[in-house]
């Protein structure tokens, strides 16, 4: 799989300060992967980032270089005791951001598509595979070193990444060659002759298309409701 490139001068980050990561910690976007993108590249957001972000067509954005801190993670010495996760008080009285690496995942309620389940899977081993080549020890892919925001604050993100977040699923992913077994080729998507520039995916024998652009380029309107999970396409008469 491909990463792109996302951080700008405006990205937020700081020195790990001689800590080395060992713990992977699982967000959700809160909203698309373009304002994703735009928060975090944004001169005015002076308070968070991410180190990678994970989008529903299975793109995957990297904002911050895994050796430097994110700024995703991070409660006060007060907050440590509250924290659900085991290391974060093993740890204390250590920012969480220290020893973290993050990722967003594009979305409202935890939900992942298959593109999307099957790059965030891809992307945890390339995580732990990086940190072992810079550090000489990866991350260990198990409930302990993998968690969610809401186990280190579960005061202010107390449902992040989502009571949909497929955590069995990806642990069993994590101990298991299932990412390495869903093969994502990524194709053009034409529209009338017109080369788009969101391309969809191919997943084991399905397509998935970017429904958003393939409707304008067409001149319909489409809308998803997030609730029932369910995208309309309307044309024009």
């Amino acid at each position: 799989m491909q990463i792109f490139q996302k951080g700008n001068k405006h990205t937020n980050c700081s020195g790990r300060g001689g800590h080395i990561p060992f713990a992977i910690v699982n967000h959700i976007s809160g909203g698309t992967m373009s304002s994703m993108d735009s928060w975090f590249q944004s001169s005015g957001n002076l308070v968070s980032s991410a180190h990678f972000g994970v989008s529903k067509l299975g793109e995957i954005h990297q904002y911050v270089d895994i050796t430097k801190m994110a700024w995703c993670n991070g409660i006060t010495v007060d907050s440590i005791p509250k924290a659900k996760a085991a290391i974060v008080k093993e740890q204390a009285p250590t920012n969480p951001n220290k020893y973290t690496i993050s990722i967003e995942h594009e979305g409202m309620d935890g939900s992942l598509t298959e593109a999307q389940f099957a790059a965030s899977v891809w992307l945890h081993k390339f995580i732990s595979d990086e940190v072992k080549r810079l550090y000489g020890k990866a991350i260990i892919l198990d409930e302990k070193h993998v968690i969610g925001h809401f186990q280190i604050d579960p005061v202010r993100k107390p449902y992040c990444p989502g009571a949909k977040f497929p955590w069995s699923r990806l642990y069993t992913a994590l101990k298991t060659k299932e990412a390495e077994d869903v093969r994502v080729d990524k194709a053009s998507t034409v529209v009338n002759g017109e080369k788009l520039n969101e391309g969809c995916f191919l997943i084991e024998g399905r397509t998935y298309v970017p429904l958003a652009a393939i409707g304008k380029a067409l001149g319909a309107v489409v809308s998803f409701d997030n609730e029932t999970k369910t995208a309309t396409i309307t044309t024009k008469k």
